[in-house]
């Protein structure tokens, strides 16, 4: 059940930001959001751990992560709710398990069956379908918002290998709050600027209600309850409920901001959420006692 609320909250914060960005600039929402994250789980991690203390061997890959999983995977992610549709977002998301997958093969860190490929080839399909329904009119930023989320996909799942070795060696809430903290420091640079342009006397409460929810709820307790649920149930179970997650975006999509799926669009969901599952089930388990899943949701 914890798993199923936590999925449900991270679907819901897709809608809720895209609805934030009408007064938030997209950098500005992020640096906010990490950099107070990140300050929590910073002290999380000192009350319960002691340190946030990292060897000297695996700074590179926090730096990596940081780099990759957090500032870059927000430009992805903020933009792309900017010029395109949420539902479009949520299901380009739903590929993520699938870059997972590739960037472990190509690191030699796990092995897939043949019928894997297949399964990139039907999911590939599927992403097509949504491109061409949610960019039905050939508009140039939707396009633009399509790849954008594409880049969000693949730099979450780059990220997904990247914390996989470190999760032998530290916990996820350790692992989570370096990662913000570190992804931070980017986000100081390209979203101070549209900070202090912020004018916060015109927000509207879609503004201060959209930051609330995708930091409290999204991020810090969403996450919190996703290691719990892992605790409690063990990190696979957990994870199975990911695919439910474009389903539960797209609801949340209709309700809020009135969205309807093009044909196009919906059936490409179905078909990247079948080849997903298809895809998980044909790759090896992985030889580690905590897998990517573990580490948690940022967006």
């Amino acid at each position: 059940m914890l798993a199923l609320i936590t999925i449900a909250m991270w679907a819901l914060n897709i809608p809720v930001s895209k609805l934030a960005l009408d007064d938030w600039e997209p950098l500005a929402f992020s640096l906010v959001r990490f950099g107070i994250g990140g300050l929590f789980y910073g002290v999380w991690v000192l009350a319960r751990e002691g340190s946030l203390r990292v060897e000297r061997r695996d700074w590179p890959m926090f730096a990596a992560g940081g780099l990759i999983g957090i500032f870059l995977n927000q430009i992805g992610y903020m933009y792309a709710l900017e010029k395109t549709t949420a539902s479009t977002v949520v299901l380009i998301m739903a590929t993520t398990p699938i870059w997972t997958a590739l960037v472990a093969r190509a690191l030699g860190w796990e092995f897939v069956k043949p019928l894997f490929w297949l399964a990139i080839a039907v999911a590939t399909g599927g992403v097509l379908l949504v491109l061409w329904g949610s960019g039905g009119t050939v508009e140039i930023e939707s396009i633009q918002g399509d790849l954008l989320a594409l880049l969000m996909a693949v730099t979450w799942g780059t990220y997904s290998v990247i914390v996989r070795p470190l999760m032998d060696r530290y916990s996820p809430a350790h692992v989570s709050a370096v990662m913000m903290l570190v992804g931070t420091v980017p986000l100081i640079a390209f979203g101070g600027p549209q900070l202090m342009r912020q004018d916060f006397g015109s927000f509207g409460a879609a503004g201060w209600v959209g930051m609330g929810y995708a930091l409290f709820a999204s991020l810090i307790i969403a996450n919190l309850l996703w290691f719990h649920a892992i605790r409690r149930v063990g990190s696979a179970r957990t994870v199975a409920f990911m695919p439910l997650q474009p389903f539960f975006g797209i609801v949340f999509s209709w309700l809020l901001l009135g969205e309807r799926l093009d044909w196009r669009q919906l059936a490409g969901g179905l078909v990247i959420v079948g080849a997903i599952v298809v895809a998980t089930r044909s790759v090896a388990p992985l030889p580690r006692r905590v897998d990517p899943g573990a580490a948690g949701n940022v967006d």
